[in-house]
């Protein structure tokens, strides 16, 4: 049974399935503030109003000088696609391979004594879903991957001064998988009442640390640098084979095998830079600058611990290479009420060639247009949303395996991010 603390986070941080190409590049979700989503995450490290901020950098919680409580919420919808150009297999795929999601969050800060404050973020930070026609022309590659990690994350602030404040926090990472493809019993005429499926399930728990620091040379010049550790997920997962009754006399009438198997995943370390520059009393300028380590993620093997049709482990090379990524966005105080925000950024995609680009995890470049305001309805209660519209560059992919099988073709698409959150001060 699950601890009850992770029943509370799973209840709360329910991930309805997302595509790869939702948010981030690799599979990270950066939906973690309404704020800053409405100016494209632009100086996030250096956000000292909003809770959300300490998931970038844990120093950001010393300048809030009340309990402050974050809810937030995030609908991902859009549109994505795959073009055959000459595969190996004919098959059929006009449907979208994304699919409606829900990315909620929490982020709670409490200032304890003078100088220091206790963080509190639970939160989806990377996840990643993409299913395919059962018939579609990759069948034999990928028909449904999903990835979802939930993050509970506390942190300590230190306000060393009016100019310095450093950061620290443990994270608690869960991790949960599924992926499935075709297995082809004939060889010959690829008959699909002969395939059978692989499926895979599993999961795992990894832990890890962010550190921050905030700068403020002037009272209106803001400058945060945050580091999140690499986290190594070792899944437990159980491998599935469904076989077809067509050939279900060749295993003695047995149409299912089930077996133990494992998968190394590491999500990266990052380091984000990040810039605000109040020009006056109304209006702020944001920059923003992340680098991930994608590098680390050079195959998806999976290691049965018992043969499954003589095949002992399964592997598909990636040799993805850090990426990053860039934000620009503005603020203007209208009034007392009513805050304007918007922004862009780009999103570098760590998928190094269309040779090593694989159907399971499709990435792409992307560009973000950012829409935010804030609504202030009294001296403690504030609502923010935002509208973030993503441009993915069309992407091309010709995979091949070793028994030859090829997918050509391209992804292409977009995808829209509505976010809300109540910001409430004690």
């Amino acid at each position: 049974m699950r601890p009850f603390f992770l029943r509370l986070a799973l209840a709360f941080v329910w991930l309805i399935p997302l595509t790869l190409q939702l948010s981030g590049a690799g599979f990270s979700i950066l939906e973690q503030s309404a704020a800053g989503l409405g100016r494209s995450l632009a100086g996030m490290t250096a956000e000292i109003e909003d809770p959300g901020s300490v998931f970038f950098n844990p120093a950001t919680g010393a300048w809030h000088q009340r309990p402050t409580l974050m809810v937030g919420s995030h609908f991902l919808l859009g549109d994505v696609g795959f073009h055959d150009r000459g595969s190996t297999f004919s098959g059929d795929q006009d449907e979208n391979i994304t699919s409606l999601a829900m990315v909620p969050n929490l982020y709670y800060v409490h200032p304890l004594s003078d100088g220091i404050t206790l963080n509190l973020g639970i939160s989806a930070t990377s996840g990643t879903s993409t299913t395919y026609e059962d018939d579609w022309q990759g069948r034999y590659f990928a028909i449904k991957t999903e990835v979802s990690v939930i993050e509970i994350s506390p942190s300590l602030s230190w306000k060393i001064n009016e100019n310095w404040a450093v950061g620290a926090g443990f994270i608690a990472q869960y991790a949960e998988a599924t992926m499935s493809q075709a297995i082809a019993f004939d060889q010959t005429t690829f008959n699909r009442a002969y395939d059978g499926q692989l499926k895979l399930e599993g999961d795992s728990w990894a832990f890890g640390y962010s550190l921050g620091v905030l700068y403020r040379p002037f009272e209106s010049t803001r400058i945060g640098l945050g580091y999140r550790s690499k986290l190594s997920h070792d899944l437990s997962m159980k491998a599935r084979l469904r076989i077809p009754k067509t050939v279900a006399p060749l295993f003695g009438g047995v149409t299912r095998i089930t077996e133990d198997a494992s998968c190394a995943l590491d999500l990266p370390a990052s380091i984000n830079l990040g810039i605000q520059q109040d020009l006056n009393e109304k209006w702020t300028v944001m920059f923003d600058v992340a680098w991930t380590k994608w590098s680390d993620m050079e195959e998806l093997k999976v290691k049965f611990d018992r043969p499954i049709l003589g095949i002992k482990e399964s592997s598909e090379e990636m040799k993805w290479r850090d990426n990053w990524r860039f934000a620009l966005g503005t603020q203007y105080q209208l009034n007392e009420k009513w805050t304007l925000r918007t922004g862009i950024a780009f999103d570098t995609t760590p998928v190094r060639n269309k040779y090593l680009r694989v159907a399971k995890l499709p990435d792409a470049n992307r560009f973000w247009l950012s829409f935010g305001a804030g609504y202030q309805f009294s001296e403690q209660l504030r609502l923010d949303a935002a509208f973030t519209h993503l441009f993915f560059y069309r992407c091309d992919i010709e995979q091949a395996n070793e028994q030859g099988y090829r997918l050509s073709g391209d992804f292409s698409g977009y995808m829209n991010i509505y976010s809300l959150a109540l910001n409430y001060q004690f």
